[in-house]
Parts: structure tokens; C-alpha cells; sequence
């Protein structure tokens, strides 16, 4: 059985010594990853700080944010900017809109301006290899379907392309000359890769949707399933293939949380949400910890 990291309070310094650290890895999910925000200040409050972070879609765009200033300040600008969405959303559009944009054969619902707008107002640097501490971000080769990482190139293009929600904003062409797409469509939760580095202790910031049942289904949401369904086996194979010796501690939000993540005006009570399932969270395993030395 996985041991959960005791939950005292440890410096970086120390973790470095070590020569391995602790990686945050930052899940993709829409107007979900306001949930993070409130994750990270929970768990930055405790005293876990990463030595390298992990992030795709959502995820990235905080994860880069975090990178580049890896304090509660800048969950404090994280904050606001998740504000700003509930304000306006990033996406455009209602059901109606989107509908009529499949039917008229776009290549996708929006054209994606709002969310560049968004990322280019509020990036804290113009190339991903320039925050303090190491960044990952993926996405989604189109032409192949495979997971690509990035640990340089343009901030703006490899944030807008790692949040391309299929169908619902535009593929991004990047450095390669390939078209890029969201990269939580192989994997939401990237354990695998997050292992790949490895590291001392993994912390997980979970925001993925689960699944709607079937007195909320709508034609939408079947259609999301999908690619949903593909994605969650292949997380599922990911938690079981994390070597025993790290350590890991997962935060994620209740299960019966379900929804399409279309709708930005929750991010503030999501950012809530977050930062109470991570404190309970927490104070659970310093229980689990406090009866285990007793």
C-alpha cells in the first residue's frame, strides 16, 4: 500500500538535497481548474511548495502561473484572473450558437480570441522556459494523437493550444509545423510522465469531471462521454502504475460534482470549493499520520 507524505512541514532546500523534490501535477477540466487555484492555496498555506510542475489544458495555464512565482502572492493573481472569467467568459457562445457552427462546418464552435486575450493580459512570461522552477506543459499532436511536452516555446500559443477543447476552440499550429490541440485528450491526470521525472512526492491537483447520470444526460454531454471515457481508463492505468516508492498525496473534488465545465460564472465558488476539499483534505491525513505515530 502507497504511504500518504506526513504532513509536516518540509523546506525545498531539503527536498533538493535529496536530488528529486516534489512535482505538481495539474490536471485539465475546464472552468474546473478555478478549483485548483483554491487547491494550491490550501496546500501552499500547509507549506508543500513544488520543485517542478506538470500541467495540461486548465492545468497548464495555472501551473505556468504558479511556476513563474511559486508563492501565495501569486495564487493571489491566479485568483483574480479567475475572476475575470466569471466576468467574461473566455468561451463564446450557447448551445444554440454552437450547434449552428457544426452544422455550418467550423472547425470549431469559437475562434478562440477571448481565451488568447485572456492568457496574453495575464502571462507572466513569454516563453515557458523562463519561470523559476521547472514547467511541463502538453498537448495534442493532431495529426498523430499522440502527447506532446514542451519545456520551451511561446507562452501564448502553447497555453491557447494546451487548452483546445476538441470541437470547441480552434487547434493551434506550434513550432513543429503540427496543428495542437488540448492536452488532457491522452491524459487529464499526466501521472505517467510526472513519474518519468522522478520525483520524491507527488501532489495532485484532480479537478476532472466525472460522469453525468442518466437523468442528466443531454446530447452534449453523450457526445463528451467519448472522450471522456478513453481518457479516464488511461488515468486509471496511470494511478496503478505509480511506483511504490513515491509518495503521494491527491486532492480532488467530490465525486457528484459533475457538469460540462461550460459555465465560467461558477469559478468563484469553485475557487471555494477547492481550497475546503484540499484543507479536509489535509487535515485528514495529519490525523491518519497523528494515529499511525501513536
Amino acid at each position: 500500500m502507497r504511504r500518504t507524505f506526513p504532513l509536516k512541514r518540509i523546506t525545498r532546500g531539503f527536498l533538493q538535497r535529496r536530488g528529486k523534490g516534489t512535482v505538481f501535477v495539474l490536471s485539465g477540466g475546464a472552468v474546473r481548474g478555478a478549483a485548483q487555484v483554491g487547491m494550491l492555496r490550501a496546500a501552499l498555506e500547509e507549506g508543500i511548495f513544488p520543485d517542478q510542475i506538470v500541467g495540461v489544458s486548465a492545468g497548464a495555464l495555472n501551473g505556468l502561473s504558479l511556476a513563474s512565482n511559486p508563492t501565495l502572492q501569486q495564487i493571489s493573481v491566479l485568483e483574480e484572473v479567475w475572476k475575470k472569467t466569471a466576468e467574461k467568459s473566455p468561451i463564446r457562445g450557447s448551445l444554440v450558437r454552437n450547434l449552428a457552427a457544426i452544422i455550418r462546418g467550423k472547425p470549431s464552435f469559437d475562434n478562440g480570441e477571448r481565451l488568447r486575450e485572456l492568457i496574453s493580459e495575464n502571462i507572466p512570461v513569454q516563453d515557458i522556459s523562463q519561470t523559476k522552477i521547472p514547467f511541463h506543459l502538453a498537448t495534442t499532436a493532431a495529426s498523430s494523437g499522440r502527447q506532446v511536452w514542451w519545456r520551451k516555446g511561446p507562452a501564448v500559443d502553447l497555453l491557447c493550444a494546451s487548452a483546445a477543447m476538441p470541437g470547441a476552440l480552434p487547434a493551434i499550429e506550434l513550432s513543429d509545423g503540427d496543428y495542437h490541440l488540448d492536452g488532457g485528450v491522452v491524459s487529464n491526470i499526466p501521472l505517467r510522465y510526472a513519474c518519468s521525472l522522478r520525483p520524491a512526492r507527488l501532489v495532485v491537483f484532480d479537478v476532472a469531471a466525472g460522469f453525468l447520470p442518466p437523468e442528466k444526460q443531454t446530447a452534449l454531454s453523450i457526445m463528451m462521454t467519448g472522450f471522456r471515457a478513453a481518457t479516464a481508463e488511461v488515468t486509471r492505468q496511470e494511478w496503478r502504475d505509480i511506483p511504490e516508492g513515491i509518495e503521494v498525496i491527491h486532492f480532488r473534488l467530490p465525486l457528484d460534482n459533475h457538469g460540462i465545465d461550460d459555465d465560467f460564472r461558477e469559478a468563484p465558488q469553485l475557487m471555494n470549493l477547492g481550497y475546503m476539499t484540499a484543507f479536509e483534505t489535509l487535515n485528514s491525513l495529519k490525523r491518519n499520520t497523528t494515529r499511525t505515530m501513536t
